[in-house]
């Protein structure tokens, strides 16, 4: 194959490819790697022909970038000839666009010694992957997280870790709808979700960042509030009773759905199991005490 028609095939492949030497320094770029480097800002002088590859990981993995350490890793493992190829999917993000890649390392064949890299866009297929995974994590009417991924975030916050802060106690409040099942056999089931879907967006608008809002089923939700204090927290059981005590409108109708709100301060070692059971007792006991309520405000 002349240099000709090897450069007019190395131009035509899709994905961003060069070629590197033996020593890692890239010979030859196609045309989709220029223009992906002259999209991004991307200099010549570090991106094109003469660039060592392995400086380039190098120097990202001593800025802390985990990828580039892996990257060098593989194509050393290549170029030594200790595996066949290397791959591996990396985020490429800018301030405009989440991208996501596969670059795969595979040796060239021949009496030339080298390697090819080429970054493949995997942005739709990591896209569709973390979109399945996102509606597996949460609750299908409200957007809310459901259980699953609420008990995995609590277990998170609980697992003890060096280095933990001090001020490191995590807040659990665990909270149901008083009264709920008469507003859907007084209105109808699509109302209950109306007022299920206001309740989810009220106890957003109550939380912070760093908190986790899940729906648990029914008419029960809970909160995950890690590194918060008990004065905070009870703040926090305050402004969720109130803002849900706001009435909704229900097919013309004013209709009050209150919360029973509990909560409780665990530490870094309880189980998920203790913390939500103790949330629970102390939402059913504020409960116990409350006098039902006619459907109304």
């Amino acid at each position: 194959m002349g240099d000709g028609l090897a450069t007019s095939v190395l131009d035509a492949l899709p994905d961003a490819t060069a070629v590197l030497d033996s020593s890692a320094s890239i010979v030859a770029t196609n045309h989709a790697w220029r223009m992906f480097a002259l999209d991004n800002g991307a200099l010549p002088e570090t991106t094109g022909v003469g660039v060592n590859y392995l400086d380039v990981c190098d120097r990202s993995a001593g800025a802390g970038c985990e990828d580039g350490d892996r990257v060098g890793v593989g194509l050393r493992a290549v170029l030594a000839g200790d595996t066949l190829y290397s791959e591996l999917e990396y985020p490429c993000p800018s301030p405009t666009v989440n991208r996501w890649f596969l670059l795969r390392i595979t040796p060239l064949v021949g009496a030339v010694h080298g390697v090819v890299a080429s970054h493949v866009n995997i942005t739709r297929r990591k896209m569709a992957e973390q979109e399945i995974a996102r509606e597996a994590a949460h609750d299908p009417l409200t957007g809310l997280a459901n259980r699953t991924l609420f008990t995995g975030r609590l277990t998170d916050a609980l697992t003890l870790r060096s280095g933990r802060p001090v001020d490191s106690d995590v807040g659990v409040l665990y909270l149901d709808i008083d009264g709920f099942k008469s507003i859907n056999d007084t209105f109808g089931h699509d109302a209950g979700d109306e007022v299920l879907i206001t309740v989810a967006h009220r106890l957003r608008t109550q939380v912070r960042p760093q908190d986790t809002v899940a729906r648990l089923g029914g008419d029960e939700f809970a909160i995950t509030a890690p590194r918060i204090t008990p004065s905070d927290l009870a703040a926090m059981s305050g402004r969720i009773t109130r803002v849900l005590a706001e009435p909704h409108l229900v097919h013309g109708q004013l209709v009050t759905a209150r919360a029973s709100v509990g909560t409780y301060m665990a530490a870094p070692g309880d189980s998920v199991e203790h913390a939500t059971k103790q949330a629970d007792l102390a939402m059913y006991a504020i409960k116990r005490g409350r006098p039902s309520r006619p459907i109304g405000p």
